[in-house]
C-alpha cells in the first residue's frame, strides 16, 4: 500500500541514495518522529524538535506509530517539522517553524529519498533536514 500525498511539489531540493530496502528505511525514518536535539549557536543554546507524520487519505497527513507505517510499500511521503527555540536566561524564543516533505520509493534493493523545502522564510536547508534522515538510515 502506498502513502503518498498530491501536496508533495513537483521539483525537490536534494535526494539521497540509501541502498537499505524499503521496509527497513521505514522502520530507521520512524526514529525521527519526536527527536530533540540541543546545540550551541551564537545567539546562545538552541534546543531543536523534530515530528514526523505520514501521508494520509493523499490530503492529509498522521502522526507516525507503528500502525501506520504497518502494510506501506513502494512509496511513502511523509511531513518533516524542525522547530528551534533559542534558550535564553531570560527567555525562550521560537524561531519560525521549518516544513519539509519527504518522498522515499522503493527502488528494489535500494530506497530513493527526496527532500523538499515547503516554508519560507528557509532558516534551515533541506540539505541539514536531508542530514537527520542520513543519520537515522546508518
Amino acid at each position: 500500500m502506498r502513502r503518498v500525498s498530491y501536496q508533495f511539489p513537483k521539483s525537490f531540493d536534494c535526494s539521497l541514495l540509501v541502498r537499505k530496502p524499503f521496509s527497513l528505511c521505514l522502520e530507521k525514518m520512524a526514529a525521527l518522529s519526536s527527536m530533540q536535539d540541543n546545540f550551541r549557536t551564537d545567539t546562545g543554546a538552541v534546543k531543536r524538535e523534530i515530528h514526523l507524520q505520514i501521508a494520509c487519505n493523499r490530503f492529509d497527513f498522521e502522526m507516525v506509530t507503528a500502525g501506520s507505517l504497518a502494510g506501506v510499500s513502494e512509496e511513502a511521503d511523509f511531513l518533516l517539522t524542525i522547530s528551534d527555540t533559542v534558550l535564553r536566561s531570560d527567555s525562550h524564543k521560537p524561531d519560525p517553524t521549518q516544513k519539509f516533505m519527504v518522498k522515499m520509493l522503493d527502488s528494489g534493493n535500494a530506497t530513493e529519498i527526496y527532500v523538499s523545502h515547503t516554508t519560507n522564510p528557509q532558516t534551515i536547508s533541506s540539505k541539514e533536514a536531508a542530514e537527520y534522515i542520513y543519520q537515522v538510515m546508518k
